[in-house]
């Protein structure tokens, strides 16, 4: 305990009131007061006060429509002659707490007793209620206020009423007038900021809001204020390293700051934040507040850490919390004997705090580079509305010259969500995951309605869906169309009749300085000609006779990371593990039980849903063969002649149909930004050379203290270590071919328009440093304004059946994916960029910006402002 000779008669009155705690509990333990079951619930996990939540609970039945409201927020007598019963405590002094105020020379305010400050309270509880349900984007179905009538009346009758609890069983809790007194701050403090994170009609499903009352708006839950246990130690810390070449030198530079005041003194302390910090830096890792929202500064720190890290970081919980059950039998159980090496990993993980040995959680040290993250976050942040942000970065684009960029959109966004994922090429690290929905989208996700300068037009219904409010880059999957094409390009040339002499054709193309001929596997790339692809896909130089391709173009997806999983039916079929980079496969092989992971969905191509029904699980489409009277009729088309454009869309015919569509990457093909990065991250790997690589991951390592246990735990190690390095099975020719074919996207391919928005005409022709390639999923609605949707989508409206589309679920997606070179001198492909955007509507016209395969492509765009600032190209390179 600090020396009380130093402090205030008050600061020490406090701090040994807080010591007796302990003394406390383990007397009660020791004469059998507090049972072990209930010991053991009161130091492990959180804490739930009983009697806080029944006290906010009273606050369900005084907020009401508000042309109900009774009476308003009343004045402090008001308040007292409605609950007469906290009379004495409300407005009464403790003479005790006087002298002691007296003594550290502060003194009492009559105009600050407990009743005034209540009342003052309700007016701002009332006024926050206002704002959160009147205008604007609407949290609740109706607007609602504060009935101070009905308030007292719940609040009288929880004070003479015991609560019993399943958690304490046996045991009979009063709220008392302290509580209620509580419960008001904790609701009004901040403006409100706690009502954001209840249960509102609106917002919840039909099933949670069943056990409402018919004039319920809100629930109060135990889950909502449920606190850390102050006795069960310190959260882990999770860091952001401050780059380095190999990501081996790198130090923690930051690391995300949790709302406990011990966690940020913990996370400096050199041993927490690496025992080499000392010898190379002097300089303490600094905090972040956590993770950006929609309305944070631009110069805020917090852009450099993910949107969604929880989510991401969630099933480590286990080992961060020293309360966890992987915690503890890492550091508690073991038989074996002392001094052994495996004895190390049951050494306690603590550091010293304040004079006592205070257990610490295991630290996580991400593979995020904060720089590359922030500039990634502000990009999608810019293209999604922020224009403050736009400025401060400096994004122009030609089209909108000195305007505000996407001044013609609705929202002025130039997309309503983009996402973005950002792996470094040699070493598999996941270097940005970026995410950001323009205001009205998230309102859609956010329930219950738009705010009213959104264009009622839009075709989407509003739900509350709060997973769709989570980071896109790995949350929201899409199909890939035509990004799978250096998929299939490599499948192409590992086939043994026509691989080798298609490959070598190119090779020696490649020699010359001409642009690809569109006959070219190359030129079919940089223009993404599906037809063409189709045609090698299905064996056109073979006339279409039996052919085994599209089943090898199955197989090289898994040298991409792809349809992991799905040789049984499964939940995780085309899912990898975030964390760590394994594979379903992988991790089902260890023997140890369920890993530490946190499966996303990554990329599949060729597989199908168990029976044909949606919602089954996923399982890799048999192997069959195929009829080629019905390939060479999809192959020549409407008329029977050779199709000079791309008729494939006419074919019909079961199987043969699902096949087709698996080959413009449609149909039941899927994968996030984070699976396009990566499959671009094995081509560049291959390219390079590289005959071993690292799958993406999210986490360097998880480690404990160093002075206690070992740098990186060693214990059943493999449950919570980066995967091993693999074999690249991609050809490093082939790899070249295809990348050597993208680089020309951007100067005559389907990547130009979008190039030029940001670099000119010129600039396009003479930047050699990326390779990348298009997609654009179909969508119904490229020749639909919003005024015919809203006519043809009306509730109750009949449609044909080829209208049914058009008020499907479908979005207007583009994608773009790339390899980029940020070395200058090295001919290494050093980055992959994976970039997902849901295209925004004209605001003149109504219909939609970029329509077609051909249109402006907005995800290519915001991939060139990112890569175009990483490498020097543009101002604000993040380095």
């Amino acid at each position: 305990m600090p020396d009380p000779r130093r402090m205030s008669l008050l600061d020490f009155a406090i701090a040994s009131s807080i010591a007796v705690v302990p003394v406390l509990l383990a007397v009660l333990i020791g004469i059998g007061s507090v049972v072990p079951a209930e010991w053991q619930r009161l130091t492990g996990g959180s804490h739930v006060s009983v009697r806080q939540v029944a006290a906010l609970k009273t606050f369900e039945r005084a907020i009401v429509r508000r042309e109900t409201v009774q009476m308003a927020p009343p004045s402090a007598e008001v308040l007292i002659s409605h609950i007469p019963e906290c009379r004495a405590e409300w407005t009464g002094r403790d003479r005790a707490l006087l002298r002691l105020q007296a003594l550290v020379g502060r003194t009492n305010d009559d105009t600050r007793t407990t009743a005034r400050q209540i009342a003052a309270q309700f007016a701002e509880l009332d006024q926050a209620l206002a704002r959160m349900s009147v205008g604007g984007n609407r949290r609740v179905v109706d607007a609602v206020g504060f009935d101070a009538v009905r308030w007292a009346e719940a609040a009288r009758a929880a004070l003479h009423t015991a609560v019993e609890t399943p958690e304490y069983p046996g045991r009979r809790f009063n709220v008392r007038c302290s509580d209620l007194a509580s419960a008001a701050a904790s609701l009004a403090r901040a403006n409100g900021r706690m009502l954001a994170t209840l249960a509102w009609r609106g917002t919840e499903v039909d099933h949670a809001i069943a056990d409402w009352r018919p004039d319920q708006y809100v629930e109060i839950s135990a889950r909502q204020v449920a606190r850390a246990n102050p006795w069960g130690g310190v959260h882990g810390c999770v860091y952001l390293l401050n780059g380095g070449s190999d990501g081996n030198e790198a130090l923690p530079a930051f690391f995300v700051k949790s709302t406990r005041a011990a966690n940020e003194r913990v996370c400096k302390q050199t041993a927490v934040a690496g025992s080499s910090m000392s010898e190379k830096s002097l300089v303490a890792p600094e905090p972040i507040a956590g993770e950006p929202g929609p309305d944070v500064a631009a110069e805020d720190p917090r852009w450099q850490v993910p949107p969604s890290l929880q989510a991401l970081l969630q099933s480590l919980d286990t080992l961060q919390r020293p309360s966890g059950a992987r915690y503890r039998s890492y550091t508690e159980g073991g038989d074996a004997s002392p001094g052994t090496e495996s004895s190390k990993r049951y050494r306690p993980n603590r550091v010293t705090l304040d004079g006592a040995q205070v257990n610490v959680g295991f630290s996580v040290d991400l593979t995020i580079d904060p720089a590359l993250q922030a500039l990634a976050q502000k990009t999608a942040a810019c293209y999604t509305g922020r224009q403050d942000v736009c400025r401060a970065l400096g994004l122009v684009r030609a089209e909108d010259g000195s305007n505000a960029i996407g001044h013609r959109l609705l929202e002025r966004a130039l997309v309503r969500m983009a996402a973005v994922a950002i792996i470094d090429v040699r070493s598999g690290r996941i270097e940005a995951l970026a995410g950001a929905l323009s205001p009205c989208t998230r309102q859609e996700n956010d329930g219950p309605g738009r705010s009213a300068n959104c264009d009622p037009r839009l075709p989407y219904p509003i739900r509350y869906r709060p997973d769709a409010l989570l980071n896109p880059a790995v949350f929201l999957d899409a199909m890939p169309a035509s990004v799978v094409k250096p998929v299939m390009a490599a499948a192409f040339f590992s086939n043994a009749s026509v691989g080798p002499r298609w490959l070598a054709a190119e090779r020696a193309a490649m020699r010359t300085p001409a642009s690809p001929s569109p006959d070219s596997l190359r030129g079919q790339l940089m223009r993404s000609n599906s037809a063409r692809f189709l045609d090698r896909m299905f064996c056109g130089d073979k006339g279409f006779g039996p052919c085994e391709r599209p089943w090898e173009i199955q197989t090289a997806s898994r040298a991409f990371g792809w349809n992991e999983g799905c040789d049984e039916p499964g939940e995780r079929c085309g899912k990898r593990d975030l964390l760590f980079g394994r594979s379903v496969g992988a991790a089902g092989a260890m023997g140890q039980g369920e890993p530490l992971a946190t499966w996303v969905s990554y990329g599949r191509l060729l597989a199908e849903p168990v029976g044909g029904k949606l919602g089954a699980p996923f399982r890799t489409r048999a192997a069959v063969a195929l009829d080629s009277a019905k390939v060479k009729r999809c192959a020549a088309g409407a008329d029977g002649r050779r199709a000079s454009k791309d008729d494939w869309e006419k074919c019909s015919g079961g199987t043969l149909v699902d096949i087709v569509a698996e080959g413009w990457g449609q149909g039941h093909a899927r994968s996030t930004a984070l699976g396009v990065a990566g499959m671009m991250a094995t081509l560049a790997a291959a390219a390079n050379g590289s005959s071993e690589l690292r799958q993406p991951h999210l986490v360097r390592t998880m480690r404990g203290i160093a002075s206690d246990v070992p740098a990186v735990l060693d214990s059943d190690v493999m449950r919570w270590a980066a995967a091993a390095t693999e074999p690249n099975a991609v050809s490093r020719d082939a790899a070249e071919v295809i990348l050597s074919g993208l680089t020309y996207s951007h100067r005559e391919g389907t990547a130009r328009r979008a190039c030029e928005q940001v670099f000119g005409p010129r600039g396009c022709r003479e930047i050699d440093w990326i390779a990348g390639k298009t997609g654009t999923p179909t969508f119904p609605n490229d020749d639909r304004s919003l005024d015919d949707l809203a006519k043809l989508c009306a509730p109750g409206m009949k449609r044909a059946p080829a209208e049914q589309a058009a008020c499907g679920g479908l979005r207007p997606y583009k994608w773009y994916v790339a390899a980029y070179k940020t070395e200058r001198g090295n001919p290494a492909w050093t980055k992959a960029i994976g970039v997902l955007t849901e295209r925004n509507w004209l605001a003149d016209s109504g219909r939609i910006h970029g329509a077609g395969d051909h249109g402006p492509n907005p995800a290519a765009e915001l991939a060139f402002q990112i890569a175009g600032r990483h490498v020097g190209a543009l101002a604000g390179d993040p380095r």
